[in-house]
């Protein structure tokens, strides 16, 4: 009997000892560690440096890259939850900053400069909406999805959509070869998925949408985003016309949507899940 009171006295100091303050304060910083102050700012640069100094982009960029989506990994921890106990609405809009930071980047890190100049132009977030369907729990897993969606004379659209992680996978990522493994290489670049990634399907899946408008400055001059895409070789040559014209199509099409003119549910519509991808980055936590 007096072994067991002794086990059990044993048992119940390990159990004290790990249930110190000092750890349960170490546990919580760990598993909120992306909501700490200055985190923002660290997990901005960190993409920033990678995106800027990758040599992938500028090697595997061409026209097929144009309404691919690049996807992002991450979850809620708790100190992003609200008192509905889901991640609050305010916290998406951080989330989509690293997203877009990755996606611009990559699509458009050549001709990019973070300070104004002659020669390269920087890029300014000129709004951006949301629009939710379903909740986030606390320290659930989800990828943001963002492509380019269409642009005008002055306005680049930008489409970002919150997913339930693992319900699509790319079997190729045209920024990040041999990554997906999946699809053969260039097969069924640009391609929707229209079987078991179909409209309902993908509708389920997502938890909120946003389009955000860029607009390109080189000093004071506005650059039309045209003229953006051509400088980073993403529009087909001139002297295919069956590509151009594919192109103008997708663009003109969704042009409604990216302005907010068809209706907020139309964002959620634009999510269209296929077999290739720009790439998949991996958030802090």
């Amino acid at each position: 009997m007096g072994a067991v009171n002794s086990t059990l006295a044993s048992y119940g100091s390990s159990v004290a000892s790990f249930l110190s303050f000092k750890t349960l304060a170490i546990i919580f910083v760990l598993t909120n560690i992306k909501s700490l102050h200055f985190m923002w700012f660290l997990r901005f640069l960190l993409t920033f440096t990678r995106r800027l100094t990758s040599s992938l982009p500028q090697t595997h960029l061409s026209p097929a890259c144009l309404f691919l989506p690049a996807i992002n990994t991450t979850r809620s921890p708790l100190l992003e939850c609200d008192y509905n106990m889901h991640k609050s609405n305010s916290t998406y809009f951080t989330d989509m900053d690293m997203s877009r930071g990755n996606f611009c980047l990559a699509l458009f890190g050549k001709p990019f400069h973070p300070f104004p100049g002659p020669k390269h132009f920087n890029m300014v977030l000129g709004g951006t909406t949301c629009v939710w369907r379903k909740e986030i729990k606390p320290y659930e897993p989800y990828e943001l999805w963002t492509r380019v969606l269409s642009w005008d004379e002055k306005w680049l659209y930008v489409v970002t959509h919150f997913v339930k992680k693992g319900v699509f996978a790319p079997g190729e990522y045209l920024l990040q070869p041999g990554k997906g493994g999946v699809a053969a290489a260039g097969a069924g670049a640009g391609k929707r998925d229209d079987g078991e990634g179909s409209k309902e399907r993908a509708l389920k899946a997502v938890f909120a949408s946003s389009v955000a408008r860029y607009v390109f400055k080189s000093n004071r001059k506005t650059v039309p985003p045209h003229e953006v895409l051509l400088k980073c070789g993403l529009l087909p040559e001139d002297d295919n016309e069956g590509a151009l014209a594919e192109v103008e199509r997708v663009r003109a099409d969704s042009l409604a949507v990216g302005r907010l003119e068809s209706g907020w549910d139309s964002v959620h519509a634009c999510f269209e899940p296929g077999s290739v991808a720009l790439g998949k980055f991996a958030c802090v936590y």
